[in-house]
């Protein structure tokens, strides 16, 4: 159910995923649902959410860890999602933008959940970006627009079923990055 409930959230946003797609899509008896998220949709929503923001981190971190230069890792990253866009037919790309797209606002812990996410991946590349020497506010600043770039890159480049929107708006920030990085060393 969990992952039947990722795909369909990160398709269709939260309001446009009915249970009853959730159980079509899982096989899941309806009785099995409430037994393991008694608290219903929303409870689910919020499971699969994190399950999915987890994966995300994880392959984020392992990224950058394995990365030469952070421009090179910010260009991994947006290759990984330009591979889930087209196996996807441009249907998804990150877990959590239909869901702000969908306004969680009356939902408080999954727009909790949404905020917790992009501050973590935005640390996780201050982080990379501190650790390559530029300063504290470089460091924050090209961090937000790094994720900015992902999110917007994804909803243009799932627009024009074209994934070289994204991964030509990366790089230019990756250049940026590599070159702000080789100025101060």
């Amino acid at each position: 159910m969990l992952h039947a409930a990722t795909r369909l959230l990160q398709t269709r946003g939260y309001y446009g995923t009915g249970l009853n797609d959730i159980l079509a899509e899982s096989g899941a008896p309806r009785g099995s649902l409430y037994f393991h998220f008694p608290d219903g949709k929303g409870q689910l929503a919020l499971e699969a959410t994190r399950a999915a923001v987890d994966d995300v981190t994880l392959a984020t971190a392992r990224i950058i860890a394995e990365a030469e230069t952070p421009g090179a890792a910010l260009r991994t990253i947006s290759e990984r999602i330009a591979e889930l866009m087209r196996c996807t037919n441009y249907e998804r790309s990150c877990p959590i933008s239909p869901l702000i797209h969908d306004g969680t606002n009356d939902l408080p812990a999954l727009l909790d959940v949404c905020r917790e996410a992009f501050d973590t991946w935005m640390g996780l590349m201050e982080e990379m970006l501190l650790k390559s020497g530029l300063p504290a506010d470089r460091a924050k600043a090209l961090s937000l627009l790094a994720q900015t770039v992902f999110q917007g890159g994804a909803i243009v480049s799932r627009t024009h079923h074209d994934d070289r929107m994204l991964l030509d708006a990366i790089d230019e920030v990756a250049r940026l990055v590599d070159k702000e990085v080789a100025d101060v060393s």
